[in-house]
């Protein structure tokens, strides 16, 4: 029997066996739509899902706080809630509508007058130094957000210092009259440019980039689901009897297993491809500058899911051991690899760690290709190379095992 017949019969098997299509096809799609929903990328399409949320508790209501909260309303990233008090606003975060807190303290006002250009150039004892608490200013995020939520604290003080710098200038004459000056420099420049030029287009919506990860990350997790369906396909021929009558045909063991692992080849293939084209056009996901270096990507990556199925197929011997060892590999591989958060922020130790598994090598291919502006064919062409190098070694422990378990 030559590899295509036994291809031919192993694609039908697995066409008419719609719980392995369900999971290969369609889970993966039903998994990123909900994090598209969850995100309000997908469906509700919500415009303020990229946006940093704050509940701001105004205890000053002075004129200055006010402009102050005016001011943080004008920019497009702050999606800035007025609360009426600190409960409130702890409210609003403990239940997620909110990423931040400021509470603006009733000696707002009074502390900023207080402030001069000193204050803002010192950086040791400075406005800087001192913190919110110099303006009597109180900002907090979840403990739960860690470095992230500190970060938003220090943006959202930096904005205040912003505000209030300009307040400061007047008190100093010789900055009063360089920002007098910039002013009328920038009316000037800004009234020129009014008349020189036409109204300029509406910007347009900036891509989803949160797929630029969530994609990539189901994909390559997904691609290796498929090894528990290839080992239980192993195991219900080996029931039946089949293996051992494909082994007495005038066929070698290599052709065997060519025959039996191409049919879930080009379905990883068709899942990858899928995902992908699924996100670009329900959420409009960018392929990058050269997307035709996903095709190699996706190959390699289809190559080495493939290869640790075959692997895996050839180490079990009841269907409870593919649930166990099979659920272990992927939720581990997947787990350690970036799957589930983007490598970037992984420790530098986990990184080195995730390296051992070809998830991580997939993963570095795609971020390459899909967010960096010029791709590097080199890089690529590493990365791959460490996914044939999996799938060879996958491939050629699994065909000695096979001989050996096969023919017992």
């Amino acid at each position: 029997m030559s590899i295509w017949r036994i291809t031919c019969k192993d694609l039908l098997v697995l066409a008419q066996d719609r719980m392995a299509l369900v999971l290969l096809l369609i889970l993966p799609l039903i998994f990123i739509s909900i994090v598209g929903m969850s995100t309000g990328q997908f469906l509700t399409r919500d415009d303020s899902s990229d946006q940093f949320k704050i509940a701001i508790v105004d205890q000053s209501q002075t004129v200055t706080s006010e402009n102050l909260i005016s001011e943080l309303k004008l920019r497009p990233d702050f999606l800035i809630m007025a609360v009426p008090s600190k409960e409130a606003a702890s409210d609003a975060m403990r239940r997620g509508d909110s990423m931040a807190t400021m509470i603006i303290g009733p000696k707002f006002e009074e502390l900023v007058d207080d402030v001069r250009v000193g204050d803002l150039l010192n950086t040791k004892h400075g406005l800087a130094a001192n913190g919110p608490g110099s303006l009597d200013l109180s900002i907090g995020t979840k403990m739960t957000s860690g470095g992230f939520g500190r970060l938003l604290e220090t943006v959202l003080f930096t904005q205040v210092v912003r505000f209030v710098a300009p307040i400061a200038a007047q008190k100093n004459p010789i900055a009063r009259a360089w920002t007098r000056s910039q002013e009328d420099e920038d009316e000037d420049s800004s009234s020129q440019a009014a008349i020189a030029t036409p109204a300029a287009p509406t910007r347009r919506k900036a891509p989803n980039t949160v797929y630029l990860w969530v994609v990539p990350g189901f994909t390559v997790m997904f691609a290796f689901f498929l090894i528990s369906i290839m080992a239980r396909s192993f195991i219900i021929e080996r029931e039946q009897g089949t293996l051992r009558r494909l082994l007495m045909a005038p066929t070698g063991t290599v052709s065997v297993l060519l025959g039996k692992t191409i049919p879930y080849y080009i379905t990883s293939i068709v899942q990858c491809a899928l995902l992908f084209l699924c996100g670009r056009v329900l959420f409009d996901m960018p392929w990058g500058a050269q997307p035709i270096y996903l095709v190699p990507v996706i190959l390699c990556t289809s190559a080495a899911a493939t290869a640790l199925g075959l692997l895996l197929s050839t180490m079990v011997q009841t269907d409870q051991q593919v649930s166990a060892y099979g659920t272990t590999l992927i939720l581990v591989f997947s787990g350690i690899s970036g799957c589930f958060f983007p490598r970037e922020y992984f420790p530098k130790a986990m990184k080195q760690i995730s390296l051992f598994t070809p998830h991580a090598w997939s993963l570095k291919a795609f971020d390459a290709v899909l967010s960096q502006p010029v791709v590097e064919p080199q890089f690529i062409a590493g990365c791959c190379g460490m996914l044939l190098v999996f799938t060879f070694a996958c491939f050629t422990i699994g065909w000695w095992r096979f001989r050996v378990t096969a023919r017992g």
